[in-house]
């Protein structure tokens, strides 16, 4: 079982999904992907018992994901809740109208934010950030 995944929270088998598809990657694919996204996230998680849990996407240096804060500064912080992410990263919820209605929350380069649906789509062609 990956490291990433975290009993509680159903997010977390998703980023871990992430993660296999990004070490999956031939190096031009993760280059492209990088060039396209340029930047880290950091996913600030709250499950049902009020657990939170941190996520890096590095998708600007390394093309990795990591539990926790990652080596590197994130460029864009988003917090919600593990319902409304699994429903995010499966195409079920739309980022704008999450942010519009309070759903996510993010911290720093917000616009930056749009272009993690390059980073979905790598692992779910349906999202819809």
């Amino acid at each position: 079982m990956s490291d990433i995944v975290v009993p509680g929270f159903k997010g977390s088998e998703l980023i871990a999904e992430l993660s296999k598809a990004f070490e999956g990657f031939s190096d031009e694919e993760r280059a492209k992907l990088m060039k396209q996204v340029n930047g880290v996230f950091q996913f600030v998680i709250k499950n049902k018992d009020g657990k939170e849990e941190i996520f890096t996407v590095d998708a600007k240096k390394e093309g990795k994901v990591f539990r926790g804060k990652g080596p590197i500064k994130a460029d864009a912080i988003l917090s919600l809740k593990d319902e409304d992410f699994v429903a995010l990263a499966s195409g079920k919820l739309n980022g704008q109208k999450a942010y519009m209605s309070g759903k996510l929350k993010v911290k720093g380069q917000i616009m930056l934010a749009m272009k993690l649906q390059n980073v979905f789509n790598a692992v779910n062609p349906t999202a819809k950030l």
